[in-house]
């Protein structure tokens, strides 16, 4: 009984459990994502890029007109369709006439200019020819008289040298001495210095007799005496004491350039015209030779005179005659060779200033020929004369060929006025009357579309054109070029040439330009794929055994992109296979690992 209600129990217990699982399973079952899946496909990826504009003209033509007329009539509104020759305006011809006259004014008076101004250069290119010669003549004949003066100066000092060297040559006259004064001093100093020590050695009490009249200073008159052209020397000592012990006169000073007679204390004959004597101890107060007192001869040829102190004064006033005589014709040659070397010098002088001047002379003459001869300045005033009148002339040209068309400014090309920047009454500009777009080359539609298609867009790429009303699409046009748009740089302007007018200028149009890539061996719905910042990666439905049993979750594989577009996207090769079912949608968010269940049908 017991074990019967044991296993009643047990059995209940897995009832329960098994009601429970059912329940589980039902709601978890209820609770997994359903999700759809694809698999990988061959194909290529195809860029749409669509945009819209409208149809111009080929090409738009400026209509331009001289500046400064009157406008008097606009004759075309702005989208008037016109043909060649049509009028669009006119100008005032009054107006017109007048402004002619004063261009013709205008050209005669630079005509006019033009001739003053080559005048002009005619008369400075004389000018300057006269200015080369001149100065030509006067750089030769500075040269010249600049040599000139040069030889005459050299001449002259050449000469003076020439009188100089012969006037030395012939040299001073004959002295009593037999020699000039220079050589005769610089004879009698040795002869003097000997002639001082024999006295000494005859007379070795003059120092005591000095002293005992008062100790006066002794001057060697023997030796003032041959410094002084032989003049007598009396004993300053003697003399002295003789004078009260004042200061020694020296007589051989007194005597200077009188011929006197010098005599020695040891009545030796010094070769010289005049006697000489020496002091005994008595002073003669006149400066006159003292006696020796031995009556010898000095070997002079004239007396001695005796000690008593008496002059022989006629013998000594003949020699100092004739030693003035001589002294005289000296004087004179040297004064005469003082002027000699002074003109030599003078012509020197005169040969250096010379030089000198002619130097200067023929550098200033030089200077002015270089700046005679410099390179003019250039002048293009002929040169734009020419430009001012030929611009004149052009002018003055369509003035007299707007007169000509009677003021009627015409359009040059059939086409659509496209504007008219002139207004009735007022004065014409620089810029542009009018434009007109050119219709006889036919047609060009400009689509503008975002930049970031910029890489699916080339030149020469088909472009489908449609028009909005139309079910027609034109397939016979590919893209002419491509640039920026001018108002919005995040635009693209694309030009589609259509040569043949195949739609009038002014109709709206809408572009579509397919880019298709290579074949690609794994591509996938563009919802099937997952992106992150990191990179991209898909989710692929697979079994897994659970405890429940066998079930589908998500498995996340990181995949790498080629290409995409909105709709479609190819991945690199090898990372999925044909068999794997990609979860392309789910009911609510899913991730790796997430059970899922497929959606049926």
């Amino acid at each position: 009984m017991v074990r019967k209600k044991v296993f009643g129990i047990f059995g209940g217990f897995l009832a329960v459990m098994l009601i429970f699982t059912i329940l589980s399973r039902a709601v978890s079952g209820a609770s997994m994502a359903r999700v759809e899946t694809v698999r990988i496909t061959t194909g290529t990826i195809d860029h749409k890029v669509n945009g819209s504009g409208r149809v111009e003209a080929g090409k738009e033509i400026a209509v331009y007109t001289e500046n400064g007329q009157r406008v008097k009539e606009i004759c075309v509104r702005e989208g008037q369709s016109v043909k060649a020759g049509d009028v669009l305006f006119t100008v005032d011809l009054e107006e017109l006439e007048e402004q002619i006259l004063a261009a013709q004014q205008e050209l005669e008076k630079s005509r006019l200019q033009n001739q003053d101004a080559q005048s002009s250069r005619n008369v400075e290119q004389q000018n300057r020819e006269r200015a080369k010669n001149r100065a030509a003549e006067d750089y030769s004949q500075a040269v010249a008289e600049g040599d000139a003066s040069v030889a005459q100066a050299k001449a002259v000092w050449d000469q003076a040298e020439q009188e100089l060297e012969n006037f030395l040559a012939a040299g001073p006259p004959d002295t009593a001495a037999g020699e000039n004064r220079a050589k005769q001093e610089a004879d009698e100093k040795p002869e003097a210095a000997e002639s001082k020590k024999k006295g000494s050695d005859s007379q070795p009490d003059e120092s005591e007799q000095g002293a005992a009249r008062g100790s006066q200073p002794e001057t060697d008159g023997s030796k003032q005496n041959a410094e002084r052209g032989s003049q007598p020397e009396t004993d300053g000592s003697k003399q002295n004491a003789a004078r009260g012990s004042q200061p020694e006169a020296d007589e051989s000073e007194q005597n200077l350039g009188a011929g006197q007679p010098e005599t020695t204390g040891n009545g030796q004959d010094t070769g010289i015209s005049q006697p000489e004597s020496t002091g005994n101890g008595q002073d003669t107060g006149t400066g006159q030779p003292e006696s020796t007192g031995n009556g010898q001869d000095t070997g002079t040829g004239q007396p001695e005179t005796s000690g008593d102190g008496q002059d022989a004064g006629g013998s000594q006033s003949e020699s100092s005659g004739n030693e003035q005589s001589k002294e005289d014709e000296l004087s004179a040659w040297e004064a005469e060779k003082a002027r000699l070397e002074q003109a030599a010098a003078q012509a020197k002088a005169d040969y250096e200033t010379a030089v000198s001047s002619r130097t200067e002379n023929v550098k200033t003459a030089a200077r002015a020929m270089e700046d005679a001869n410099a390179p003019a300045a250039s002048d293009s005033t002929s040169r734009q004369n020419e430009i001012t009148t030929r611009q004149q002339e052009l002018a003055l040209g369509k003035l007299q060929a707007l007169q000509k068309a009677e003021g009627k400014i015409t359009a040059p090309v059939q086409g659509v006025v496209t504007n008219i920047a002139v207004t009735t009454g007022d004065f014409t500009t620089e810029g542009t009357a009018m434009r007109l777009a050119d219709t006889s080359q036919g047609s060009r539609l400009v689509a503008s579309v975002d930049k970031s298609n910029e890489e699916y867009v080339s030149k020469g790429c088909q472009a489908v054109i449609s028009v909005p009303g139309s079910k027609e699409k034109i397939t016979k046009y590919t893209v002419t070029s491509i640039t920026e748009n001018e108002e919005d740089p995040a635009l693209l302007d694309i030009v589609i040439d259509m040569p043949d007018g195949g739609l009038e200028a002014g109709t709206r149009a809408e572009i579509e330009i397919v880019q298709k890539s290579e074949n690609y061996s794994a591509v996938i719905p563009v919802q099937a794929l997952h992106e992150e910042q990191n990179g991209s990666y898909v989710l692929v439905m697979e079994e897994e055994q659970g405890v429940m049993g066998t079930e589908l979750v998500a498995k996340r594989y990181e995949v790498k992109v080629q290409d995409k577009n909105s709709v479609q996207a190819a991945l690199e090769d090898g990372i999925l296979t044909s068999e794997q079912e990609i979860i392309s949608t789910s009911s609510r968010s899913i991730g790796d690992g997430s059970r899922v269940r497929k959606k049926e049908g």
